[in-house]
């Protein structure tokens, strides 16, 4: 991405699942985007990295958006649901075959796979991607107008994927997700201007200072060095009234508020990653900062649209026909291993 990106996952802030487990991906990875069908194969032998997986949904308006990584070389395929998906890897690049037809999707090169296809999707050891379903794209069951490797629907999806970093909180993000979706609509209609509405937020990038100043955040953040934001702001090579001021124009945040977004993402990831380990929801807030439990609570609902209880009870519900995915190896030991969901009603 040629912009001012703080490292981090795809769409962190909406991590639903977070595992080593090829059922528990697959299976929420179907249920999520509502494919009637998927298989994976799974590259086992030593040359590559174990699998995991993370996944991060949040459904707004005309669109549903998607964070995928996924470490452990494979080939996903299957059936994809009665909606248009658009793929824009951020990291490896993804070979699809649909229809006897090969292309290769990398950074800025998206791919669209049209409702009801059958696909095969061949990813490297390591790929980090943004999916976008388009859940509501007329009356007609014509397929949507758009090209492979379209560059300026890459940059709508680049511009969307700077503001995911900066999401004030959850009305915050369903509000740009909505806006988001309702552009990238328009574009589908032939309204070629409608890519630009977005890429102002792209110009942060040539404010070198103030990405270096994210930069020291997430270094410092996990390793419970001093914030002092001074500190921060005079390692950038900038004033505190600078950042202050850059901060606000770019992304409507105070160094504070984006300090304690941060925090909340990690609570939420530890929550997620370790609640088998710690179930005591408030430990998972404690260990980011938030000794209150009924304050992080509160501030949690606030970013996320939900309390952390909630994110607890959604993984259960996530991985509910986890169970209903079948297992079966190659044949040949240390090579590769097939995963397999069933046809189930994803609504259910």
């Amino acid at each position: 991405m040629r912009t001012c990106n703080p490292r981090g996952f795809v769409l962190e802030h909406y991590l639903r699942l977070a595992t080593t487990s090829p059922q528990d991906s697959l299976s929420v990875l179907q249920v999520m985007t509502q494919s009637p069908r998927l298989s994976q194969e799974l590259d086992v032998s030593d040359e590559h990295p174990p699998f995991f997986s993370r996944l991060g949904f949040l459904e707004a308006g005309p669109v549903n958006v998607c964070g995928f990584y996924l470490s452990g070389a494979s080939r996903i395929f299957g059936s994809n649901a009665a909606t248009t998906a658009i793929i824009l890897p951020m990291q490896g690049t993804v070979e699809f075959r649909v229809n006897g037809c090969h292309f290769l999707s990398s950074p800025g090169v998206p791919f669209i796979l049209q409702p009801n296809v059958e696909f095969h999707a061949t990813l490297p050891p390591e790929v980090d991607a943004f999916i976008v379903q388009l859940s509501d794209h007329g009356e007609t069951d014509q397929p949507i107008p758009l090209e492979n490797g379209d560059p300026q629907l890459a940059a709508l999806l680049e511009s969307y994927l700077v503001e995911t970093r900066f999401f004030r909180g959850h009305e915050h993000a369903v509000q740009r997700t909505g806006f988001f979706g309702a552009v990238l609509k328009r574009y589908c209609c032939g309204d070629s201007l409608a890519a630009s509405e977005l890429t102002p937020s792209m110009l942060m990038a040539h404010e070198h200072r103030l990405c270096r100043a994210f930069e020291l955040i997430h270094e410092r953040l996990p390793t419970g060095q001093d914030l002092e934001l001074r500190v921060i702001a005079c390692d950038a090579g900038l004033s505190i009234r600078n950042l202050y001021y850059l901060m606000g124009k770019y992304t409507g945040m105070t160094p504070y508020t984006y300090c304690q977004s941060r925090r909340l993402i990690k609570a939420r990831e530890s929550l997620i990653c370790h609640y088998g380990e710690d179930p005591v929801v408030a430990n998972h807030g404690r260990k980011w900062g938030f000794n209150h439990a009924g304050r992080f609570s509160s501030y949690y609902y606030g970013h996320f649209g939900e309390y952390p209880s909630d994110t607890v009870q959604g993984l259960g519900a996530l991985k509910q026909f986890a169970d209903k995915v079948f297992s079966a190896d190659a044949g040949i030991p240390g090579s590769k291993h097939y995963w397999y969901t069933s046809s189930v009603n994803t609504q259910a």
